[in-house]
């Protein structure tokens, strides 16, 4: 599988097992973990909270004569169930449980070599804030074969 494949699966597979919830309206609700990004960006409020992720970029450089280094941003993207501001605490939550479970992955069951987060910032939508809304990105490093890039994931 190509090894931004594997990346995508595996951070869907870890965060759909995991069954992160966040607190909605003083109930607690599962955040819903989108396999693919859906149509549009928006994801239909029937499934919010929800988080999904894609690769914004990815780097490749030598790492020796027959393996490259691939640096992978992958972003995910998650969105609240409201506008108010019950709606930031829930974006707030939802990062925080991403970022333990990712780092208590293991480096996504030894995939990667590392991952990281690097940076989140609000969502904007044809010029206006949604304070409902967030992209966390983390850098991600791994180390494929030049010849034949397929990995399997753990």
């Amino acid at each position: 599988m190509h090894p931004l494949k594997a990346l995508r699966r595996a951070s869907v597979d870890l965060l759909s097992e995991a069954g992160l919830s966040v607190i909605v309206g003083g109930a607690t609700r599962e955040v819903t973990v989108l396999e693919q990004p859906p149509t549009g960006g928006a994801v239909p409020d029937d499934d919010l909270p929800a988080l999904y992720c894609y690769v914004r970029s990815e780097r490749i450089d030598g790492d020796s004569t027959r393996t490259d280094r691939r640096t992978v941003l992958l972003d995910f993207v998650l969105q609240a169930s409201g506008t108010d501001q019950d709606a930031l605490d829930q974006i707030d939550d939802i990062q925080l449980a991403l970022e333990r479970e990712i780092a208590a992955s293991g480096r996504l069951g030894g995939l990667v070599m590392m991952i990281r987060p690097v940076g989140s910032e609000v969502r904007v939508e044809r010029g206006e804030v949604v304070f409902a809304a967030r992209r966390v990105t983390f850098e991600a490093m791994l180390l494929a074969s030049r010849a034949d890039p397929d990995v399997t994931l753990p």
